[in-house]
């Protein structure tokens, strides 16, 4: 598919549909010595490009073991992140030696890693409906954030956000207000932020640290799940009693974050509610469809002052109207 083609379906509005491209991890169970083979995903507009494991890679002291070093690419240093150790999987010695494996190069949080896999499959073109949260479990243990069938196949989708903010400090998620800006919020609103996010660990930490900077938060794990508790407070009439703003990611299982929020402007009892969009994967093709739905504004994780300080824009203007 053309890099056109591919941008037309991600401009396209209100849609709730993304495509996936899916790729595959060997590994063999020590007990059995069984060779297994696991499908995976990744949102294509996290993707930057496919490459070739890399001849060359350097490697980087005191960094985590699924982290394999640093390869050069057009001149920009990549991360190397091998997905079968994050995943603790055991890989086949002769693969390992034959490195016919591909690397997916993401842009996450502004920046780019490379992602061992050891094959691509397929793209497909599928609604954010048919991914569900998948069991606590495995949610909580392996780092997945949502599961979907297509053509008899288990598609995983990885929370990509959670492992890259693991061996990468600078990406997590954190504030660093200062104690008499907090005061002030705190004194300031007595509303809630609605936050959506679908992974676990970025949820815990935005309503953490929100916290922290002094809001109430009431998170939730989708777009449907925050369209729903919105729709509950409207036929009570007390959505402007409880709603400051809304926070959301875009990629997260049956509704994205794109789709909420051409939901919630639909609807004129959400009209004085801003909704940013925050996520790792803001790029001028995906701010022109946050603009198009009606987003209030879009910020780039995990730039958390400055969210709250658009928020706090956002706030003050809607509330003027």
């Amino acid at each position: 598919m053309s890099q056109q083609a591919k941008r037309n379906i991600l401009l396209e509005v209100g849609t709730n549909e993304l495509e996936v491209i899916t790729f595959y991890l060997e590994w063999i169970d020590p007990d059995t010595n069984r060779l297994h083979k696991n499908t995976y995903g990744i949102n294509a507009a996290k993707v930057r490009e496919l490459v070739a494991y890399p001849g060359d890679i350097t490697e980087v002291a005191n960094s985590a073991s699924c982290v394999k070093g640093v390869f050069l690419l057009r001149n920009h240093t990549i991360p190397l992140i091998d997905l079968c150790d994050w995943f603790t999987y055991q890989t086949d010695t002769q693969k390992k030696e034959d490195k016919k494996w591909v690397v997916i190069v993401a842009e996450l949080n502004g920046k780019a890693f490379g992602f061992i896999t050891h094959g691509v499959d397929k793209v497909y073109r599928i609604s954010w409906s048919q991914i569900t949260p998948p069991p606590q479990l495995i949610a909580s243990s392996q780092s997945i954030t949502g599961i979907c069938q297509v053509d008899n196949l288990i598609i995983q989708m990885i929370d990509f956000e959670r492992i890259v903010g693991t061996i990468d400090p600078s990406m997590v998620v954190r504030s660093n207000l200062a104690e008499e800006d907090i005061q002030k919020i705190e004194e300031k609103y007595d509303k809630s932020v609605l936050v959506v996010d679908d992974s676990r660990v970025v949820l815990m930490q935005l309503t953490k640290t929100l916290q922290t900077a002094g809001f109430k938060v009431i998170p939730k794990s989708d777009g449907q799940a925050a369209f729903e508790f919105l729709e509950d407070l409207r036929t009570k009439g007390e959505v402007d009693k409880k709603i400051l703003a809304i926070i959301s990611d875009i990629e997260m299982p049956r509704m994205d974050g794109h789709h909420l929020c051409m939901r919630v402007k639909q609807q004129a009892a959400y009209r004085k509610i801003p909704l940013l969009l925050f996520s790792s994967m803001i790029n001028d093709a995906l701010r022109r469809k946050g603009e198009s739905v009606g987003a209030d504004d879009q910020v780039t994780k995990p730039e958390l002052d400055n969210l709250i300080e658009r928020m706090q824009d956002c706030i003050n203007r809607l509330g003027k109207k």
